[in-house]
């Protein structure tokens, strides 16, 4: 005797919109991977004017921020998506997989250059922080000088 499923339409359908969230899953990815990259550019970028010990572009550091906000909102968008898949993920399609694989390697990434930014300021500022603190000393004694002169 064999066992026949009760509704084989219902096993068509969801197979055809498990396909349709995958296709949309790799479409996000896609995007997001978009995202990273910008993000990773835009840092490169950064680390770059530290690296001369220029300032760079006022706004880039509110550019990373809003390049990180990017980031998050694609990230919410993909684990919205991937919420949707009825499947394990061990049932995802090679092609899903592959995209996945190389959506962590580029995440990897990001999150590496963020820390080596990050890194790279802090270095910045302990190099910086006693030529500031000299440079406001000789303001302030300079002031003091000027009253002392017209006090006189």
């Amino acid at each position: 005797m064999v066992n026949r499923p009760t509704n084989p339409s219902r096993q068509n359908t969801a197979s055809s919109v498990d396909i349709a969230v995958e296709a949309e899953l790799k479409s996000c990815l896609q995007q997001q991977s978009s995202v990273f990259e910008n993000a990773v550019a835009l840092i490169e970028r950064l680390e770059s004017a530290a690296g001369r010990r220029e300032l760079g572009n006022p706004d880039s550091v509110a550019q990373l921020q809003k390049s990180l906000e990017q980031v998050v909102s694609a990230q919410q968008k993909v684990s919205t998506v991937q919420n949707r898949l009825t499947q394990p993920k061990a049932s995802l399609s090679h092609d899903v997989r592959q995209s996945l694989a190389r959506h962590e390697a580029l995440l990897r990434n990001l999150i590496n250059r963020i820390d080596q930014l990050q890194e790279t300021f802090k270095a910045i500022q302990t190099e910086l922080m006693p030529q500031l603190d000299f440079d406001t000393r000789r303001r302030n004694m300079q002031a003091a000088y000027q009253q002392s002169l017209k006090s006189v």
